[in-house]
């Protein structure tokens, strides 16, 4: 089905560019390489999970929790001005077929992207549901690992609609090079790209006699900096660091035995993203390996930190085409 939903996608960008007859469109220069008359179409595997870290300052005790996604498969495609990519956990891989220990988890994410002149528009959906309790063993003294089931929340659902704009100050910079394979950098450059983030957020739990829903928005400002090292003509190093601050407002709703409690609470958040990749471009053939880490955390009152880590890996492969010929 998202496989399905990723060719209906190509055929919807095709057609709407087509339309509404606005192509942007970067002059070549010694630094950047545009493929705006291409349709780029990559594929990439990486080993983020999501995953939640609860300290309490009191007793110094850690509860962490994860998604049952050791892989998740992204299909992306990219023409003139516009990108959209679908991303799934794939049920052939078998690290994702630990249910019995882990339960099971499902991942679904849709994004667009708008670029527009050094502006970048961006559009997020995702859902999570199932996650286990890393640190069983923490709390339940019998517990084996590999054996024994860890705690499980099935019913453990995230849910996030989120948006970012971005705007890149240096023009001889490619952004879509690094991030998105759209364009080639020739040659080395970097550039500031403040980006300003901001989502709504669901986490909601059901069980018996209890459920409890999380609503949150979340806006931060990050100061990026991107660096592309040109190695050879085709190959690239790049590194980036994306310090940011934001706000987070939170309303929880508990319900406990028929009895609805109502919490409301705002937080100062901080934020840090990076990572590395290695990359080979070509007018056709593109891939890649990254790795990357996300690094957020807030002080939910005065004895618990809730943290929220990622370190991950990540693999590309992609390939440039002409567009196809699409008459109205």
């Amino acid at each position: 089905m998202k496989i399905k939903h990723f060719f209906v996608a190509i055929f919807i960008i095709v057609s709407f560019s087509r339309i509404i007859g606005q192509e942007y469109k970067v002059l070549d220069s010694v630094y950047r390489k545009t493929f705006s008359d291409k349709i780029i179409v990559k594929a990439n595997i990486d080993t983020q999970t999501d995953f939640y870290s609860f300290k309490s300052k009191e007793d110094t005790s850690t509860f962490k929790i994860r998604s049952n996604n050791d892989f998740r498969l992204f299909l992306s495609l990219d023409y003139e001005f516009i990108g959209v990519s679908i991303g799934f956990a794939p049920d052939f891989i078998s690290n994702n077929k630990d249910d019995f220990l882990k339960g099971e988890s499902s991942f679904t994410d849709y994004k667009f992207r708008f670029f527009l002149g050094n502006w970048v528009q961006g559009l997020q959906y995702s859902k999570i549901k199932g996650f286990y309790v890393e640190n069983t063993n923490d709390y339940l003294e019998e517990w084996k690992k590999g054996v024994d089931p860890y705690i499980q929340f099935s019913n453990l659902t995230a849910t996030t609609w989120g948006m970012s704009t971005s705007y890149i100050f240096n023009p001889k910079f490619s952004y879509r090079n690094i991030v998105y394979q759209t364009e080639w950098q020739k040659k080395s450059a970097g550039s500031l790209i403040p980006t300003l983030f901001y989502d709504y957020n669901k986490l909601s739990f059901n069980a018996e006699n209890t459920s409890s829903i999380e609503h949150f928005f979340n806006i931060r400002l990050a100061l990026s900096y991107y660096y592309t090292l040109v190695l050879h003509e085709n190959w690239f190093f790049s590194s980036s660091v994306s310090p940011a601050v934001g706000i987070r407002f939170s309303k929880d709703i508990n319900i406990n035995d028929a009895i609805k409690t109502t919490t409301n609470d705002n937080y100062f958040s901080q934020f840090l993203d990076g990572g590395i990749q290695l990359g080979y471009s070509s007018d056709k053939i593109i891939f890649g390996c990254n790795f990357n880490f996300n690094i957020n955390s807030y002080k939910e009152d005065s004895k618990t930190i809730v943290m929220e880590n990622k370190y991950y890996g990540l693999l590309y492969i992609g390939y440039r085409f002409n567009a196809p010929k699409i008459k109205f």
